[in-house]
């Protein structure tokens, strides 16, 4: 085999190895679907959208609060992520949506961070 090939196979070999070596062994997570808020969104419009959120029975505001899991870091952007998709997660098998006017979005990347853990429902 002639060095040329092997410049050529190197990357090849690459992309087949590293997701092993990587630890990610399972897919369990693919196709999951969080709600957040979208970045170009106000905060006053995030603010309006959490206030609605949290009088929905049943969506956890609780842990946005101070001195709890989601608390930090502290910023409305933050804090519309979590609320978003705690609505998103108990209403979507219910017809309920990750609109919130245009101030959400679905990502299929976990949110979750430090001890602030982000649920997903089939």
């Amino acid at each position: 085999m002639s060095l040329s090939s092997l410049k050529f196979l190197l990357p090849l070999l690459l992309l087949l190895v590293v997701p092993r070596i990587s630890g990610d062994e399972s897919n369990d997570d693919v196709g999951q679907q969080y709600c957040i808020a979208d970045v170009q969104t106000p905060d006053d419009e995030l603010q309006g959208a959490i206030k609605w959120a949290c009088e929905q029975q049943g969506v956890d505001c609780n842990m946005i609060q101070e001195n709890q899991p989601c608390y930090q870091p502290n910023t409305v952007k933050d804090h519309a992520d979590f609320v978003f998709n705690s609505y998103y997660q108990k209403f979507k098998n219910q017809g309920g949506n990750c609109y919130f006017n245009g101030a959400a979005m679905i990502t299929e990347l976990d949110p979750s961070h430090d001890n602030c853990h982000f649920e997903y429902l089939p």
